[in-house]
Order: structure tokens, then sequence, then C-alpha cells
């Protein structure tokens, strides 16, 4: 039960990062750009983390099932 609360919000959080709703990855890209040196890395990165975010959430829930 755990696991799958676990990937659900995992999911969650990936998919609101990849359609930006609330404008979420530019938020986080702007809050760490302050005490972070970013390089290269723009908002679009936050976007590409949610999209690792929603696979590992899909992992999380599928260890949630049981086997068989």
């Amino acid at each position: 039960m755990f696991s799958l609360i676990v990937g659900i919000l995992l999911i969650i959080f990936g998919v609101s990062l990849i359609g930006d709703f609330g404008r979420i990855a530019n938020r986080l890209y702007s809050f760490y750009a302050d005490f972070m040196n970013t390089g290269r890395a723009t908002a679009r990165t936050f976007r590409l983390v949610g999209v690792f975010a929603v696979l590992v959430g899909v992992g999380w829930v599928a260890t949630s099932f049981p086997l068989g």
C-alpha cells in the first residue's frame, strides 16, 4: 500500500513537471538558480526530471501489486 501511494505521488509530481502546470518547473528553476550554479540548465531540465519521476513512479506502482 505504501509503495502504491509513493508511486502515485511521484507520477502526479512528474506529470505536473512535464505539463508545467502552475508554472511549477519555472518556479523550481527560479528557486534553485538563486543559490546554485545552473550552468546550461534551464526550466526544461526540470521538465525532463518529470519524465524520470513518472518512470520511477510507475516502477513503484508496479512493485505494489503481488506477483501471480
